[in-house]
Order: structure tokens, then C-alpha cells, then sequence
């Protein structure tokens, strides 16, 4: 190469080490940016799309329109930092009118740099108090899960903790400066359809004898996993295929990233929420009744925002600091969470015992079950249970003890409800692990294939699942401490 050509490439080099802003608005091609992006939508443009229209309208001198472009572009972690830093600084100097004098400029120069710094420190601050929160709220969603999950309203609770946790986390992830995080589709996005059917799942299980079937839980949670396969499609493919041309991937970005939608799955779990309140309020201790409405007005609030956001989303300043408000906003809710644990841990953790008249009066209101004719089948049940035993019968459903009875099978089960506070299989079970127990102390030497066939069981899962339940061991374990004594 000759010694001119080498000295081009000295000189270009030292202009972009020095001036990379000047360097870029020159490269860019403003008229032919502005044809190619007026193309895509604006919810689709990336930081490097933000980047080029910052740089035109800084050449047009529109500084506070492209002040908030370059803002957009560092909220989706664009790449070259330092060239991104210098036109904010410049563009901060045109917006505020600082003098241009030689003397002036140095002077002005080191406030905006102590300015920046400032911000910088208190960014980082923020984000370490996030991150922080954010980790202490998983550690938390571990416990209850571990320690509590007994209690199946529990589960749930420790399902929405993780889940607000988790996207707290990867909103983090994005305000950093130490490494670029830019996913095609983010995480927090699909862990957002967890928080509405967890909350609502989490009071309706509080109160006692409520169960959760098996459909239930998964209509409740298929918004989730809808969302879930949306998201491994769209970011399996969305690097191949151009998205704007392609109705599969326009409609999951829609599906993921739409605040109308989120916001309308939002409402629908808080008026099922609010109906059951209404249901039970008048039956609620004082401290339940108001950790139920510290709930309700955060669905509430949290709406609003989403509300806002859906109002709001061209206004790209807006959309970037909205996110810090809600951020901001669930630190809040899992600090709460956490004090309240420690203050009140029997209403966050505890179950709702609503009182036995007033179950009468709701399931049973209907009930052609009369107060002597349940004190009679109550009375012939627990004969049947202590006296012949008939637990032991491995083949005993419900129908078949009603036929014992002389009654239909819907009082037997209405009595057992209201009477005994359990379900037919609790109960029956109840009994059949105390014969379990009975016959381990009476023999320690027991065999534990035997036992399950000798106190009413017909499979060892149901007979392990139901002797840990109620004794907090295995039964080997239990045989072994019973054998350890004699």
C-alpha cells in the first residue's frame, strides 16, 4: 500500500478515536434512515435505529427530540457507549443553552461531567437496591415454598414472589452498564402472566376446605404457557425472519408486548378477586380483611400503570421511565410482603377459618339435610369408623358408605364437610394412618409392605403420601424410631 494511503487510514483513525460523533452523523444517511424506518413500527425499532434518528435530528438541531431518541437508545443497551454518552452531553448543553466561549465550554464541560457522574452513582445505587430486594424476594419465595408449602395458598404466594423477583432481576440486567443484555424477547414479559393467576389462586385456597382441581390450575396458568411456546418461537425465529412480513411472528410480538392485553388479563383476575371477597367479607377476621385489600389496590395501581403505558407507548422518555416507576413499585410490594412476614406471618402465611354455621349457610343453603337427621348421620359414621372399623376396607368409597348409612351420598358428604372439617378421603385416611401407627407400636418389626394392606390402603404411593402428611416422617423412618425404642 503506498505511504499516502497509509496516512489516510492514520488520519481517519485518529478522527473517529477522537470525534466518533461527528464521524457517525456524517456516515449516516439521514434521508435514506428516515424511508427505511418509517417501514417498521415504532415498538420495533432497536437501539441502533434510536441511535440513527438521535444523530439525525442532532444534525437537523431538534436537541430535545433527540435527546429522548438517544435516552430510547441507551434504555435498550446500545453498543458504543462512549458516542451515545458525548451526544447527551452536547445535546444537554444545546437544551439548556449553555454559552459557547472558550472559557465558558471548559467550565461547563466539568459541571456536565459532575452532573453525569452524579446521575451515574445514583443509577448504580438504585439498581443495587433492586437487585438486592429482587434476591432477597427469591430467597423468601424458596422458604415459604420449602417451610410452607403444606398449606397449598402458600405455593401460589411463593409462585407470585419468584415471578415479580425474577422480572425485577432481568429489568436490572437491562439499566446496567457493565455488559449488554438486549434478548429478542424479554423474559419479564411471559413471567408477567404468572403474577394475576397466582395472586388470585393464593385467596381463594386461604380459606379452609378450599381445593383446587386439576383443570383449574390449568386454565388459570395456560395464559402463561400460551406465552411461554410464543416466546420460544419468537425468539427462535426471529433473527431469520423478518418479522414485519411474517402474521405468525407480528402476532406473538403482539401476544407478548401489547399493554392492552396485559392490562385486560389484569382486570379480569381482580373482579374474580373482589367477587370472592364480597363473598366472604363479612366473615373475615379484621387482619385478613385488610391484607385481601392491601391486595386488591395493588392489582389496582398496577393497572393504572399499564394503563398508562398502553396510553403512552410512542412517547419513548415515558415508556423508559414508566418501567423504573413499576420497578420501583414492586420493590415496594415485596419489602411490604417481607415485613409483614415477620409482623404478621399467621395472615400472610395463615388459612382462613370461616366460621362452621356460616359454611352451612353458603355450600349448603340449599341442603334438604335437616339438624337432627345430621346429628343421627354423623353419630352412625363415627360407629362405623371406631367401632367396626370399616376404614379397613381397602374398596370403601363414599357411595358404598352411604349405602351403610341408609342415606344418600351427598349428606354423608355434607356431614362429613360441615361436621368434621374434612373431605371423605381426609377423614378415611385419618383413620387409617392411626391404625398404621397403632400397629407399628404395638410391633416395631413390622414389615411396611404388610402394613400398608393390614390398615386399609390398596397402594404404597397413596400410603407413604398420607403417613408423611400427618406424621411429618416416612413410615420406615417412623419404624425405625418406634424400633430405636424398644
Amino acid at each position: 500500500m503506498p505511504t499516502k494511503n497509509y496516512l489516510s487510514v492514520i488520519i481517519l483513525f485518529l478522527l473517529i478515536s477522537a470525534t466518533p460523533q461527528l464521524v457517525a452523523a456524517n456516515l449516516i444517511d439521514c434521508d435514506q434512515a428516515s424511508v427505511t424506518l418509517s417501514t417498521i413500527q415504532v415498538n420495533e425499532y432497536t437501539a441502533e435505529d434510536f441511535y440513527i434518528l438521535g444523530v439525525c435530528e442532532y444534525k437537523s438541531k431538534n436537541f430535545e427530540k433527540a435527546y429522548d431518541y438517544f435516552i430510547s437508545a441507551k434504555s435498550l443497551g446500545f453498543a458504543n457507549v462512549d458516542s451515545l454518552q458525548s451526544y447527551l452531553i452536547e445535546c444537554r448543553k444545546k437544551i439548556i443553552n449553555i454559552p459557547v466561549n472558550e472559557d465558558s465550554v471548559l467550565k461547563n464541560d466539568d459541571q456536565v461531567a459532575i452532573i453525569n457522574y452524579k446521575h451515574k452513582v445514583q443509577v448504580y445505587l438504585l439498581n443495587i437496591i433492586f437487585i438486592l430486594i429482587a434476591i432477597i424476594g427469591l430467597i423468601t419465595s424458596g422458604y415459604i415454598f420449602y417451610k410452607h408449602r403444606a398449606t397449598k395458598s402458600n405455593i401460589f404466594l411463593s409462585i407470585l414472589l419468584f415471578a415479580i423477583s425474577l422480572a425485577l432481576i432481568e429489568l436490572v440486567l437491562y439499566w446496567q452498564d457493565f455488559f449488554a443484555y438486549s434478548p429478542s424477547v424479554s423474559i419479564y414479559r411471559v413471567l408477567f402472566f404468572l403474577w394475576a393467576p397466582s395472586l388470585y389462586l393464593y385467596l381463594k385456597t386461604k380459606y379452609l376446605g378450599v381445593s383446587i382441581k386439576r383443570k383449574e390450575l390449568i386454565f388459570h396458568y395456560l395464559a402463561f404457557f400460551l406465552v411461554l411456546i410464543a416466546l420460544v418461537i419468537f425468539g427462535n425465529f426471529y433473527d431469520s425472519v423478518n418479522a414485519e412480513t411474517n402474521p405468525l411472528l407480528n402476532a406473538l410480538d403482539i401476544i407478548m408486548n401489547d399493554n392492552w392485553i396485559k392490562t385486560i388479563h389484569l382486570s379480569a383476575y381482580l373482579i374474580l378477586i373482589i367477587a370472592e371477597f364480597q363473598l366472604n367479607k363479612k366473615l373475615l377476621d379484621h387482619s385478613f380483611k385488610n391484607w385481601i385489600l392491601t391486595l386488591i389496590v395493588f392489582i389496582v395501581i398496577l393497572i393504572m400503570f399499564l394503563i398508562a403505558r398502553a396510553a403512552f407507548e410512542h412517547i419513548f422518555v415515558f415508556d423508559y421511565i414508566s418501567k423504573y416507576f413499576i420497578a420501583v413499585y414492586l420493590i415496594l410490594f415485596i419489602a411490604v410482603l417481607e415485613i409483614l412476614l415477620v409482623v404478621q406471618p399467621n395472615v400472610i402465611l395463615g388459612i382462613i377459618n370461616i366460621p362452621q354455621e356460616n359454611q352451612r349457610d353458603n355450600k349448603y343453603k340449599n341442603s334438604g339435610l335437616t339438624e337432627n337427621m345430621s346429628i343421627q348421620v354423623k353419630s352412625q359414621l363415627l360407629d362405623l369408623l371406631k367401632n367396626d372399623k370399616i376404614y379397613l376396607d381397602n374398596t370403601l368409597t363414599l357411595s358404598k358408605l352411604a349405602q351403610v348409612i341408609n342415606v344418600d351420598k351427598y349428606s354423608v358428604s355434607q356431614v362429613i364437610n360441615q361436621d368434621l372439617n374434612k373431605n371423605f378421603y381426609e377423614l378415611i385416611n385419618d383413620y387409617r394412618i392411626e391404625e398404621a401407627v397403632n400397629i407399628i407400636e404395638s410391633n416395631p418389626k413390622k414389615q411396611v409392605l404388610d402394613l400398608i394392606y393390614e390398615c386399609g390402603f390398596n397402594n404404597k404411593v397413596s400410603f407413604y403420601k398420607a403417613f408423611k402428611k400427618r406424621m411429618h416422617m416416612t413410615p420406615k423412618e417412623y419404624i425405625e424410631k418406634q424400633f430405636s425404642k424398644v
